[in-house]
């Protein structure tokens, strides 16, 4: 048996709990679910979550799930899913039935303090009310060292259309990331953005798609230069909880 299954909830109370919270909301968050985790500028951000990752790391948790499409790159025999759409959660369960779910909120999660090694939240801070209140849960759950990993729009992008969502509550810069996530007593590790400022031009290229793929499929690299370092669409912050 997974050992994490003991911290999961069983296949039949992911499709009855959080009720409360989907009733009447499945068909607008819908794409998160079944759109979600494909892609090239969803490849360019696992290049960055697998490079991030500990190899030691034994009990990690990806907060907002959605259909498990970073399952792989954080590793399936290793992962606890969350989300707050138990509807949702039904279709990650026939996707990865391995794979432990747990049907909760990003800033009320089911887990002992001090418990895990990583926790990924890959665009979701940027749809939570209460920020500085789910870095504290955050912090709470990970072991002294532990590492969590954040992916959320740009607000410095220079195409700021690309980010139109009703549902975000609040985008970050650089900054606002750095401070938020440092008063909640996180250490950050690193700090970049991915992709570079041209995405909407490649749709007026013939054959851009290609120039895309190549230059997400390099995202990682790129942002290393520090000329492109803030320019990309995706910001991305890495930070432990320190070790005492």
């Amino acid at each position: 048996m997974n050992a994490l299954a003991a911290t999961a909830l069983p296949s039949e109370a992911v499709a009855s709990a959080g009720a409360s919270h989907v009733a009447g909301e499945f068909d607008p968050v819908s794409a998160h679910f079944l759109h979600r985790g494909h892609g090239a500028e969803f490849e360019m951000e696992t290049d960055w979550v697998r490079a991030q990752m500990p190899p030691y790391a034994q009990r990690v948790v990806d907060v907002g799930c959605g259909a498990g499409g970073l399952f792989p790159t954080l590793g399936e025999r290793r992962t606890i899913g969350v989300d707050f759409v138990a509807e949702g959660l039904a279709h990650t369960r026939e996707r990865f039935p391995s794979v432990p779910l747990t049907c909760a909120g990003a800033d009320r999660l089911p887990f002992a303090d001090a418990s895990l090694d990583t926790v990924a939240l890959q665009h979701v801070i940027e749809h939570l009310a209460h920020v500085r209140e789910a870095l504290a849960e955050w912090l709470r759950i990970l072991k002294p060292g532990g590492l969590l990993l954040l992916l959320t729009p740009n607000r410095r992008f220079c195409d700021p259309k690309v980010f139109d969502d009703p549902t975000h509550v609040r985008l970050f810069d650089r900054r606002d990331l750095t401070d938020v996530v440092t008063d909640a007593g996180f250490d950050v590790t690193d700090l970049r953005t991915l992709g570079l400022p041209w995405f909407r031009s490649y749709q007026r290229i013939p054959s851009g798609w290609r120039l895309r793929r190549f230059v997400t499929g390099r995202a990682y690299a790129l942002s290393a230069i520090p000329l492109l370092r803030w320019k990309g669409q995706t910001l991305c912050c890495a930070a432990r909880r320190p070790l005492t």
